[in-house]
């Protein structure tokens, strides 16, 4: 598929300013004003940077004319392309399923955006969405050059996973990279965001595994990346984050784990070399 960057990432929450605090430090840039009314079933935020909140009115229904919402935390990556149809198009080609197309003028909310998302895949449960903005002076940049990391994707084992993605992204993932302390194995793509995470072979009890039976796949954290551990993990502690682990991962990665906050996982990573993964 012809993706060019990871635009934004789709969260429902249960309360949009608790989410604008939790979030807000780790996300550069603004908030915009709140949007949405009882008859799109939401109340939502955009974040410059990337983030859309949404606060679903009544779970289980559609909100703002997409998908059907069942459920708070993270929903689904989305991928910019140049045109929304050649990336639906491609993405059906890729053996994925079209779950709805539908742009910001359809919704009330002026133009801005249209977006095609997908069902999860059958095999992976992958679900993705891509975007075609519409504005021509649209001052977006990637989510990975304005302070994500990575979203983690749990999967049972990496391969198929991995292969799945390589084949929509058209490049590799890096090497996998082994956490003793969280008894995981991970490969990332750093272009795209995306690092997939399976329990490690000898690791059948450790936290990654326990963490996929309660919650089954999918992308259950997000990662953002941080200059200063110790200052943004004061941050984070005054916003309310819940430090649960940190550990050191390969050569060069040191990773903080928090305590799931609105059933989304809240890491912070800094690397000793920006290039790494």
């Amino acid at each position: 598929m012809d993706l060019q960057s990871l635009d934004h990432v789709h969260f429902s929450v249960p309360d949009l300013e608790r989410a604008e605090r939790l979030f807000g430090p780790f996300l550069h840039g603004h908030f915009t004003p709140r949007y949405g009314a009882p008859e799109y079933n939401a109340w939502g935020a955009w974040h410059s940077c990337g983030g859309d909140f949404i606060q679903p009115i009544e779970l289980g229904k559609p909100c703002f004319g997409g998908a059907v919402i069942e459920r708070h935390g993270i929903l689904s990556p989305s991928f910019r392309v140049a045109d929304v149809d050649i990336g639906i198009a491609q993405g059906l080609a890729a053996g994925l399923r079209l779950r709805s197309r539908v742009g910001s003028e359809d919704v009330g909310l002026g133009k801005n955006v249209v977006q095609g998302q997908f069902w999860p895949d059958a095999e992976f449960g992958i679900a993705i969405e891509v975007v075609e903005h519409q504005l021509p002076d649209d001052p977006h940049r990637p989510m990975t050059e304005t302070g994500v990391d990575h979203l983690e994707y749990l999967v049972p084992v990496l391969d198929g996973p991995v292969a799945f993605f390589e084949r929509l992204f058209g490049s590799a993932f890096g090497p996998a990279i082994d956490c003793d302390v969280r008894g995981g194995r991970s490969r990332r793509h750093a272009r795209f965001g995306i690092q997939i995470t399976a329990p490690a072979p000898a690791a059948a009890d450790g936290h990654v595994a326990r963490v996929l039976r309660e919650r089954g796949a999918g992308i259950h954290a997000i990662a953002f990346r941080s200059l200063d551990l110790a200052v943004d993990a004061a941050t984070a502690a005054a916003r309310g984050w819940r430090l649960e682990r940190g550990m050191r991962i390969g050569p060069a990665v040191t990773e903080l784990e928090f305590a799931a906050e609105d059933g989304v996982i809240l890491k912070l990573v800094e690397r000793g070399d920006a290039r790494a993964g």
